[in-house]
């Protein structure tokens, strides 16, 4: 049976969906031939921008426009009776340049939908040119670049019913919009409005407003009473990123989607709430909330992030089969006890986040019954016990992310731990020509996102592609030897098993992990060599194996060679690059290096020689000389005289 509150937002809370299936709709019905006048004002407004100029890949709606065909006018809708201009859709046509308030656009009066966004002109005196247009009931000036206050014009269109401000640089009072009674989505993020807003008296004056989107500016507080929200009209409030301080105002039971991150809200999450019959998105994190959570909420919201909180007690068991909760963040906060059981009947979840709590429990092998799991994340806490048990053998279906790191789980893994562990990871990962992140879809710009250690960093990812993968195992007291069958992760992208207790071999299979791209195993007891087969992980660009019992040479190639010595170190006896050469210190020998030498001794040997032969020469001509002086001393007198 469908939720109430889910059927008023699909009615009430989605209107920019509704707004752009109009568009389309009117696109197709618009049967009707275009007004003569209607297509010279348009083309006379093309002349005014003979340069279209485009910083990147987008539509040039103009480009196309001719007299000759009334089907090339892309994002023009005509009257399908009057043949009037009603529609005009020129968000991102490359219009740059000077646009006056005498320009033809504004000669346009039956326009119901003028969509200029994403366009840049060289100054704003076009804006007095809005008043004409009295028909407006949508406009958008999104990423124009508009500077100061809002623009006055715009208090007289009081049939705007959708209005978007936000992505500009505008600062000071919002009387302007006082005088739109009929406006039901207001969107004024992103841009430099500080102090208070005049909530309860939007409220009073736009008595159908129904969303209101205030995040990425500067305002911290909330002027009148915030008890007037009880009985407003609102269906979406979004207050992220701003300094909001005090308690959170009380919430009326339309309201269903409720974003406040990023501020200094204190005091404990409004009972308030639980008036809601559903709400699809409840984002609170990033405040000072305190106190336990309601657990009314643990039944009514989709998707929950309280993450970066003080919240504190435990969470109830009290998850039944209707159970629709998609995510659920409680990270960073003070959050005791165990995980509750009942979790198993939210078929939906794709995403659990509890790091950075008190959590004392064992591994929950309980939560591969989960079909569409796709992230856990139980780092930090205190989590013991083995992560293995022959009588739950683990295979999450779709889990593609797992962070236990920072626990106490022990034990050893066998080899064939991760056989079954999950379809997406054993996988071969397709070409994506895309980015998908999870919670794409949403309406409201909410994604889930984590905390991950990737090449040796810490790092938020504040949005999580739908094809990232990831195993953090590391500082346990897991030991053994390191499960082979980790080589069928061919989807793997980050492996991170450090700081444990693993002995053995680095497997060889590893090499047919063609998506790691970081690779974590220091500071464990693995011994034998670095399998040379990872030199060819053509994404490995992180690599750190320090602090084991490792031997011989280091694989060859830049991906090993490129990393620091650091990545090697405190290690029994490795060599090569990044470290010293495997050969010895001395130069090898060559016969060009030989033949000095051989000179050299040549001329020593020639040396003795001439040494030993001049001895016995000496004593042999004394003797001679003795022998002549005896018996002829005259003759030897005659021989040595000079």
């Amino acid at each position: 049976m469908e939720k109430p509150c889910f059927h008023v937002s699909s009615i009430s809370c989605f209107l920019c969906w509704v707004f752009i299936s109009s568009f389309f709709i009117n696109s197709l019905v618009s049967l009707t031939s275009p007004r003569p006048d209607q297509i010279e004002i348009l083309l006379a407004f093309k002349n005014e921008f003979p340069i279209l100029k485009c910083d990147f890949l987008i539509s040039e709606q103009t480009k196309s426009w001719t007299s000759k065909d009334a089907k090339s006018f892309d994002g023009v809708v005509f009257d399908s009776e009057t043949g009037v201009v009603t529609e005009l859709d020129l968000s991102g046509a490359c219009l740059s340049g000077s646009l006056s308030a005498n320009s033809s656009l504004f000669r346009l009066h039956h326009l119901r939908y003028l969509l200029l966004s994403d366009n840049y002109f060289d100054s704003f005196s076009f804006l007095p040119g809005l008043g004409k247009l009295t028909n407006l009931e949508f406009l958008d000036l999104s990423y124009m670049g508009l500077v100061g206050e809002i623009p006055s014009s715009i208090s007289s269109l009081n049939r705007l019913t959708k209005l978007n401000l936000y992505g500009n640089e505008l600062i000071g009072s919002f009387s302007p919009l006082l005088n739109l009674s009929k406006l039901s989505s207001l969107d004024l993020s992103e841009n430099h409005f500080s102090g208070n807003v005049p909530l309860p008296k939007w409220l009073l004056a736009l008595p159908s407003l129904r969303g209101l989107f205030l995040s990425h500016n500067s305002l911290d507080g909330i002027e009148g009473s915030p008890k007037m929200l009880l009985n407003s009209s609102l269906a979406v409030l979004d207050l992220r990123s701003n300094a909001f301080k005090g308690s959170l105002p009380l919430i009326s039971p339309g309201l269903c989607v409720v974003l406040a991150s990023n501020n200094s809200f204190t005091g404990d999450i409004p009972l308030s709430l639980c008036n809601q019959s559903y709400i699809p998105i409840l984002d609170l994190s990033h405040n000072n909330f305190s106190g336990s959570i309601p657990h009314c909420l643990f039944t009514m919201v989709k998707d929950m992030d309280l993450r970066n909180n003080n919240l504190t007690g435990t969470l109830p068991e009290i998850f039944d089969k209707t159970c629709s909760m998609t995510t659920l963040d409680f990270s960073h906060n003070q959050i005791t006890g165990k995980l509750p059981r009942s979790l198993t009947n939210c078929g939906d979840l794709k995403v659990l986040n509890m790091e950075g709590n008190r959590i004392a429990d064992t591994f929950p092998f309980w939560l591969k019954d989960l079909p569409n799991l796709k992230v856990m994340v139980l780092r930090s806490n205190m989590f013991h016990g083995p992560i293995y048990s022959p009588q739950h053998p683990l295979s999450f279906p779709h889990l593609q992310i797992v962070d236990i790191s920072r626990n106490k789980f022990t034990g050893r893994l066998p080899h064939d731990y991760f056989v079954n562990w999950s379809t997406t990871l054993i996988s071969t990962p397709q070409e994506e020509t895309e980015l998908y992140y999870m919670g794409e879809g949403t309406m409201y710009d909410y994604y889930p996102s984590m905390y991950l250690r990737n090449k040796g960093i810490n790092m938020e990812l504040e949005k999580i592609l739908d094809t990232y993968t990831a195993i953090d195992f590391s500082e346990n007291k897991l030991g053994g030897q390191i499960p082979e069958s980790i080589g069928l992760l061919k989807s793997l992208i980050v492996l991170d098993l450090s700081s444990n207790d693993f002995s053995g071999h680095i497997p060889s299979s590893w090499a047919n992990l063609t998506s790691l791209e970081s690779l974590d195993l220091s500071r464990n007891q693995l011994s034998g060599k670095i399998p040379q087969e990872l030199a060819t992980l053509s994404f490995l660009e992180y690599i750190n194996v320090s602090h084991n019992q490792l031997t011989g040479q280091i694989p060859h190639g830049t991906r090993f060679g490129g990393q620091p010595s650091s990545s090697f170190e405190g290690n029994l006896n490795l060599c090569g690059l990044p470290l010293k050469s495997c050969f010895s210190d001395k130069v090898p020998s060559t016969p060009e290096a030989q033949e000095p030498e051989s000179s050299e001794q040549e001329q020593v040997v020639n040396w003795k020689a001439a040494a030993i032969g001049y001895g016995p020469g000496v004593l042999f001509g004394l003797a001679i000389g003795q022998v002549f002086y005896s018996y002829k001393p005259v003759l030897f007198f005659k021989l040595f005289r000079f």
